[in-house]
């Protein structure tokens, strides 16, 4: 268990946290120091990539502006994509590798720190074998990243133990998306949700985690369409539902499973539509009269 070296206040100090609710040199400084350029780009912080115009001024992003034209978020952002670019300049952000003593962190040059961690990863390996490292990437690396860090893994660690955070979310999705439609992400863009008649969600914290998809959620509505959330949690999109299904958790997959059921027996399956956009479609969709639980009771309506 670490030790904290001092005082709380004291490593605050030193580290933060300390708020920034206004860039450098205030809110008034651009009127006198313009941005050399805006350059178009996206949102880092979750998957929805949403479009953002960053204002620069001499290498350094000093504002941002709306990118109204793009087409997903049409110049709305979040709290999150909002602030991001206070970030670069924060006081709070480390510029320095810090090595721990029994006195605190202090600063140490990057050749120090690479040799330190080289030592201890050889050191490691020796011991207990190249498989006693494990490399974890994330899913906002760009390609050229997740090439070089699958390499250093294999070639230069020779570890087989490579994985992103994606193993718990993006790639259950992807597969089940291959499976079902053939390809390994949503087939319909964003634009058919304010078309839809029903929507529903399932464990999905919209208002919270991509809160731009709300606006979407909020235009099917308007629309006519009902808005259906399943979630053991009361997460703020479930204010605006029409349905609430509280389900316990891990049961998820008991009402899906519950209402294909329903859904097959009672004859509501759209055969064409099915066998059009899916693939691998179980044999008894195909037919018109078959029942694939034909011991089971039928559908009082």
């Amino acid at each position: 268990m670490a030790r904290v070296p001092t005082s709380i206040e004291a490593l605050i100090d030193s580290f933060g946290p300390h708020p920034r609710s206004e860039p450098p040199g205030g809110w008034r400084d651009e009127s006198t120091h313009p941005a050399d350029a805006l350059v178009k780009t996206h949102c880092c912080f979750c998957g929805q990539q949403c479009g953002i115009e960053l204002k620069v001024r001499d290498n350094q992003v000093i504002g941002f502006e709306p990118w109204e034209d793009f087409p997903f978020n049409k110049g709305m952002l979040c709290p999150k994509g909002v602030k991001r670019y206070m970030q670069n300049g924060h006081p709070d952000r480390l510029l320095a590798p810090l090595l721990r003593t029994e006195a605190g962190f202090r600063k140490a040059t990057w050749d120090e720190s690479l040799d330190l961690t080289a030592r201890r990863l050889r050191e490691i390996q020796e011991k207990h074998g190249k498989d006693a490292v494990a490399i974890y990437g994330g899913a906002s690396l760009t390609t050229e990243k997740s090439y070089l860090l699958d390499k250093f893994a294999r070639v230069a660690l020779g570890t087989r133990h490579i994985d992103y955070n994606g193993r718990l979310c993006m790639v259950s999705a992807g597969t089940a998306y291959k499976l079902a439609y053939g390809v390994d992400r949503s087939p319909n863009p964003w634009a058919d949700i304010p078309l839809a008649q029903v929507v529903m969600l399932t464990g999905s914290n919209v208002a919270e985690c991509s809160p731009i998809t709300t606006s979407y959620l909020w235009q099917m509505r308007e629309n006519g369409g009902r808005l259906i959330v399943v979630d053991p949690r009361m997460t703020p999109i479930t204010r605006g539902a029409d349905l609430y299904l509280p389900v316990r958790p891990g049961t998820d997959v008991a009402l899906h499973l519950g209402m294909l059921r329903v859904i097959v027996e009672a004859g509501l399956v759209d055969r064409e539509f099915v066998a059009a956009r899916t693939v691998g479609t179980v044999p008894y969709l195909r037919a018109e009269n078959s029942n694939p639980y034909p011991r089971s009771p039928p559908i009082r309506h």
